[in-house]
């Protein structure tokens, strides 16, 4: 089964970097609605690391499929259409 993972870690030092403190638990909450509503069937799995902190927020869909960070809001539009095609190759 296809997967969309998002880092949600949070570091307990908030002077380290981490997806959490960089918009992952916002970036999952609005992939897991989008996809909802675009019938997508897909697991999307909130992760404690992927271990790119400085480099986050971080997604990987999986299996095999691409690693992406520096995630932005305005990303999302572009990422949910990558998503569907990614899904849709294993059918």
């Amino acid at each position: 089964m296809k997967k969309v993972i998002v880092c949600v870690n949070r570091r307990s030092n908030p002077e380290q970097p981490s997806c959490a403190a960089r918009g992952g638990v916002a970036l999952a909450d609005r992939l897991e609605r989008e996809l909802s509503l675009r019938g997508v069937s897909v697991t999307l799995e909130r992760f404690h690391c992927l271990g790119r902190c400085e480099d986050g927020p971080n997604l990987k869909l999986a299996p095999g499929g691409q690693f992406h960070t520096h995630i932005r809001p305005e990303d999302v539009d572009e990422l949910l259409g990558e998503i569907e095609s990614f899904v849709v190759q294993a059918e």
